[in-house]
C-alpha cells in the first residue's frame, strides 16, 4: 500500500471509530439521564429475587451500555441499598444485555434482495439522523429534545461502523496484515487483544463493534474472534473495578462479583472449548464468520454463563468475601458514613435528590438522639459530659458536614427547575437539623460551665425544665417522623404545638422570675435557666421551619388541623403542665 493509502486508512478509521463510541455514549448517556433515578430505584426494587434481578440487568443494559449498569450497582451496594448478594444477577443480565448492540450493529451484513438491502442501518440511518436533528432542533420540551438526541446518537453510531467497515476493506489485499489477523487465532494473544482494546476504548460493546467491522471487510474466522470477543468481556470488568476503588468494601465486593464472573464463565469456556478442539477438531474454526456470527457467539456465550452462574450466585458471593474477607472493624469504620450519599448517584439528580432526603432523614434521627442524650445529662445533673453525649454530637456533625458537601456537588449537576427547588429546601432542613444539633451543644457546654461552678438547679426548676424539656422532646420526635414519613400535615401540627408551647413558656418564665425574686434560685440559676428555655425555643421554631419545607417540596397548600386534632394535642400539653401556674 502506498503512504497515501495507508493514511487514508488511519484517518477512516479513527474517524469511524471516533463517530461509533461518540454515538454510542450520547444515546446510553442521554438514557440514562432521561430514566433519572427509576433505574437505580427500579434495581433495589427488583433484586430481591436473582432472576428478577437478571432480567432487568439484561433489560437495562441493552438500552444502556453494561458499564453502566454495573457501574450503578456497585454504587448500590457500596450505599447498602441492596446486598451483594442480590448485585449477582443484575451483573449477569447485564453481561448477556450487552450482547444487544453487536445484533444491532450485524445488520450492516446484510445484502442481497432490495427488502435486506432497506432494512440494512446504513440504507435508512441517514433518513433517521435527519428527522432526528430536526426534531432536536424544533422541540420545545426537554424530554422530546432527548429523544431527539438518542436518534441522532444511534445514527452517528451506525455512520461510524459503516466508516470504519469501508475504512479497512482495502486491507483484504495486504498479505501482512492478514497474516496478523491470522496470528490472533492464538488464544492467549487473541484474548490480550480483545482486552487491549476495550481498555483502550472503555467498551466492550465498541471492541466488539471494531471486530464486526473487520469481519465484514477483511474476513475474520471464528478462530480469531472467538478469544478476543472472550478478552474484550474481560476487558471491560476494569470500570467497575476502577470505580470501586474509592468505595467501601461493600462496593469493591460487588465489583469482584462482575470481575470473577467474567473471568471464571471465559476461563472456564476457552479451556473446554479448546480442549475439544485439541481431542477430536472444531472444523468450523477455520472458516470466516460475519458480523452475524460474532454477534451469535456473543449472545451464545452470556446465556450458558447465565445459565450456570445463576444456579451457582452464592458460590461467587462466597468466593468474594473469601478474596476480601469481612472483619468487625469495617463497619465500626463505616458506623458514621452516609453511604447513600454515592458521587455515582450525582449523574441522577432525581434518585441523588431521594438519597439526600433519606440521608437528611438520618441525620434528623442523630439530632432527636443527641438531644435525648443530653436531657439524660442534665436531668441527672451531671458536672461532667458523658462519653455518648460527646459521641452523638460528633455523628450529627460528621452526618451535617458530608449532607453539605454532597447537596453542594449536587447543585452543580444539571437538573429540572423542580428538582433545584427540592434540593434548596432539602438543603434548608438540613440547616434547621444542624441549627439544632448546634443549639444543643451550646445548651451542653453552658450547663457544664454552670455545674462546674459548683451550682446546681433549684428542685422547681429542674422540675420545670424537664417538664418543658419533653415537650421539646415530643415536638422533636414528631417533626423527624414526619420528616421521613413526608408528611404535609406536620405544619398544622407544629402550629398547635408553638400555641400551647408559647402559652406554658409564660408560665414557666413567671415562675423563674419568682423564684430568683424570693431567693430561691441563685442569678447564674436563673441565667442559664433562661438560656436553655431560650434554646428550647430555637428547636421549636426550627422544627416549625422543617415542617413547611415538606409542604413546599410537595407544593401542597397548607392543611390546618381539625378541633379534634386541636383539642388532643392542647390537652396533652396541658397535662404536662398541668402543676404550672
Amino acid at each position: 500500500m502506498s503512504g497515501t493509502q495507508i493514511f487514508e486508512l488511519i484517518t477512516g478509521m479513527l474517524s469511524g471509530l471516533a463517530l461509533f463510541i461518540f454515538g454510542m455514549n450520547v444515546m446510553s448517556d442521554t438514557l440514562t439521564l432521561m430514566a433519572g433515578g427509576s433505574l437505580s430505584g427500579a434495581i433495589d426494587k427488583l433484586t430481591g429475587k436473582r432472576i428478577a434481578g437478571w432480567a432487568f440487568g439484561t433489560l437495562l443494559a441493552v438500552f444502556v451500555q453494561s458499564s453502566v449498569t454495573t457501574v450503578m450497582t456497585v454504587g448500590l451496594v457500596n450505599s447498602e441499598i441492596i446486598t451483594v448478594a442480590q448485585s449477582v444477577g443484575v451483573m449477569i443480565g447485564a453481561n448477556l444485555g450487552t450482547t444487544a448492540t453487536a445484533w444491532l450493529l450485524s445488520l450492516n451484513s446484510l445484502g442481497g434482495s432490495f427488502l435486506l438491502t432497506l432494512l440494512k442501518p446504513s440504507s435508512f440511518t441517514p433518513f433517521l439522523a435527519i428527522g432526528g436533528v430536526v426534531y432536536l432542533m424544533f422541540a420545545k420540551s426537554a424530554k422530546k429534545r432527548s429523544i431527539g438526541t438518542i436518534i441522532v446518537g444511534f445514527s452517528v453510531m451506525m455512520i461510524g461502523m459503516d466508516t470504519m467497515s469501508n475504512a479497512v476493506e482495502p486491507l483484504q489485499n495486504v498479505p501482512a496484515f492478514n497474516q496478523m489477523m491470522f496470528s490472533f487465532s492464538n488464544p492467549f494473544l487473541g484474548v490480550l487483544v480483545g482486552i487491549a482494546c476495550t481498555l483502550l476504548i472503555q467498551s466492550s460493546a465498541a471492541a466488539i463493534g471494531i471486530l464486526q467491522a473487520l469481519a465484514m471487510s477483511v474476513g475474520v474466522t471464528y478462530s480469531m474472534a472467538i478469544p478476543i470477543v472472550c478478552g474484550a468481556q474481560l476487558g471491560t470488568c476494569l470500570t467497575a473495578i476502577l470505580a470501586s476503588l474509592s468505595f467501601n468494601n461493600r462496593g469493591k465486593r460487588a465489583a469482584l462479583i462482575h470481575l470473577s464472573y467474567n473471568v471464571i464463565r471465559n476461563a472456564l469456556f476457552l479451556v473446554i472449548f479448546y480442549l475439544i478442539n485439541a481431542i477430536v477438531g472444531i472444523p468450523f474454526l477455520k472458516a470466516e464468520t460475519g458480523a452475524v456470527g460474532i454477534a451469535a457467539f456473543h449472545t451464545l456465550i452470556n446465556l450458558a454463563g447465565s445459565a450456570v452462574f445463576l444456579p451457582l450466585g452464592d458460590f461467587l458471593v462466597k468466593l468474594v468475601h473469601r478474596i476480601l474477607p469481612f472483619n468487625a472493624k469495617e463497619k465500626e469504620e463505616e458506623a458514621d458514613t452516609l453511604t447513600m450519599l454515592n458521587p455515582l448517584f450525582l449523574s441522577n439528580p432525581s434518585f441523588a435528590l431521594d438519597q439526600v432526603w433519606t440521608a437528611s432523614s438520618m441525620l434528623g434521627d442523630a439530632v432527636q438522639e443527641y438531644f435525648d442524650a443530653y436531657l439524660d445529662m442534665i436531668g441527672q445533673n451531671l458536672s461532667e459530659q458523658p462519653d455518648k453525649v460527646r459521641e452523638l454530637g460528633e455523628k450529627t456533625e460528621r452526618y451535617v458536614s458530608q449532607l453539605r458537601k454532597y447537596c453542594l456537588r449536587l447543585s452543580q449537576q444539571k437538573m429540572q427547575d423542580k428538582a433545584a427547588g427540592t434540593l434548596s429546601l432539602l438543603t434548608g432542613s438540613i440547616n434547621n437539623y444542624a441549627e439544632m444539633a448546634e443549639k444543643i451543644t451550646a445548651m451542653k457546654e453552658d450547663f457544664l460551665v454552670f455545674r462546674k461552678e459548683g451550682t446546681g438547679f433549684s428542685e422547681e426548676a429542674a422540675k420545670d425544665l424537664k417538664m418543658f424539656g419533653s415537650a421539646v422532646q415530643e415536638i422533636l420526635e414528631v417533626t423527624v417522623h414526619n420528616y421521613t414519613s413526608r408528611n404535609t400535615r406536620l405544619a398544622g401540627t407544629i402550629q398547635v404545638y408553638r400555641e400551647v408551647i408559647t402559652d406554658m413558656l409564660g408560665k414557666i418564665n413567671r415562675r423563674s422570675v419568682r423564684r430568683l425574686h424570693n431567693g430561691i434560685c441563685s442569678p447564674e440559676g436563673s441565667r442559664t435557666f433562661s438560656e436553655i428555655c431560650t434554646g428550647y425555643e430555637r428547636i421549636i421554631d426550627r422544627c416549625d421551619s422543617i415542617a413547611r419545607h415538606i409542604l413546599r417540596i410537595s407544593q401542597e397548600p397548607e392543611v390546618p388541623p381539625t378541633q379534634e386534632q386541636y383539642d388532643a394535642i392542647k390537652a396533652l400539653f396541658e397535662d404536662k403542665f398541668e402543676e404550672l401556674e
